[in-house]
């Protein structure tokens, strides 16, 4: 069989920087039916990806061969059939049917064979009962019954720490495996705590690897927003462009809010908010949302829709350059923190039933 073999694309000033024991030599070899002729292709995978190795395609088979930075999580590209792999193995074997090839047909990656089993193990013991309490909010949102959906909310929200417990358990049970780091950097979400704790269980091989050293800087970055430390700088505008410090707040208790208007998720959270809002208004908390709309317009439209009740703000800079969200850590939205009287972070991505509890609990102090 006729081979073509493109080494990788690295320039000489990445080779030279990169350490040698993490080189890795793979042979992926295919056997395939439903298909003739054709390319496939190894990228890296991420937004930015790049083309690394190439064979061609004859009567289903191919052979992909070279020198990878490090084991990692790949793209297969085989004609138009895409696949997004963890290698780890030498030699990786992928025997199936063209049209329905997916991840289970490839043998010879423990780093694969893991996120399989993790993927089973989250279907059974949180990703049924999560579906089936997303499908009874549906309903509930339907009925406009608020009460019972911040509980059933609640009840979803819950599950993430069943999950992050799952998480947590499958790195401790795996260490030494890359699609451990993968796991750690997935489930962080924002938090320091969490991030510090997962990536401690990473072996020292895995922590050393370049994507071990990005969830290092990842949680590194976040120890600014902790729990317990000033909340970072925060300025924002208002509807009539002036500009708010939210440390001018201190002296109160203060629950920030920060959504888009095209979030609807964040837009139903503001139901929930509403309600706290009345209750603990009148003991010292303070509400802000704080708007990252690219487009000035559509934020104001949303405020005026909402008609919110308590101060309303924009980061002037958006979602992607937002100095406020990579501050904070937020990685998604609605995303909510508290602070206390002193301005220190004492709860982040907190929300409905564990927000009013938490909230319940400073005041009353």
């Amino acid at each position: 069989m006729r081979k073509v073999r493109n080494w990788i694309l690295l320039s000489l000033t990445f080779l030279l920087s990169c350490n040698r024991d993490a080189v890795y030599t793979v042979s992926i070899q295919g056997e395939l039916e439903g298909i003739k002729y054709g390319t496939a292709y190894l990228r890296t995978f991420g937004e930015k990806d790049s083309f690394l190795l190439s064979s061609a395609i004859e009567k289903g088979r191919f052979v992909l061969e070279g020198v990878l930075p490090e084991k990692g999580r790949y793209t297969l590209q085989i004609n138009r059939k895409v696949l997004y792999l963890f290698l780890d193995g030498e030699k990786i074997q992928l025997k199936g049917d063209y049209k329905q090839l997916n991840n289970s047909d490839v043998k010879g990656s423990l780093a694969n064979e893991l996120e399989q089993e993790f993927y089973l193990l989250l279907e059974e013991n949180y990703q049924k009962e999560f579906q089936k309490l997303q499908a009874i909010y549906r309903e509930i949102i339907q009925q406009e019954d608020q009460h019972a959906a911040d509980d059933v909310m609640s009840q979803m929200l819950k599950l993430d720490e069943k999950r992050y417990v799952l998480v947590r358990d499958f790195i401790k049970t795996h260490p030494d495996n890359i699609f451990s780091i993968f796991l750690a950097n997935t489930e962080i979400k924002g938090s320091y705590e969490k991030g510090k704790e997962l990536y401690a269980l990473l072996s020292p091989s895995m922590q050393q690897t370049a994507q071990g050293r990005e969830v290092k800087q990842q949680v590194d970055e976040l120890a600014v927003s902790a729990l317990g430390v000033p909340c970072p700088e925060i300025q924002a505008e208002t509807e009539l462009g002036e500009l708010v410090v939210i440390d001018s707040l201190k002296g109160n208790f203060v629950v920030l809010d920060f959504w888009a208007s095209w979030c609807g998720p964040c837009r139903q959270e503001m139901k929930n908010l509403r309600v706290l809002h009345k209750e603990f208004a009148a003991k010292g908390v303070r509400f802000v949302s704080i708007s990252f709309d690219d487009s000035v317009e559509k934020w104001k439209e949303a405020c005026e829709e909402e008609q919110i009740p308590w101060m309303s703000l924009h980061d002037k800079n958006g979602w992607k350059n937002s100095k406020i969200r990579k501050a904070m850590g937020i990685q998604f939205i609605p995303f909510i923190v508290l602070l206390d009287r002193d301005g220190n972070i004492i709860a982040k991505n907190i929300r409905r039933n564990q927000l009013r509890d938490k909230l319940l609990e400073v005041t009353e102090e």
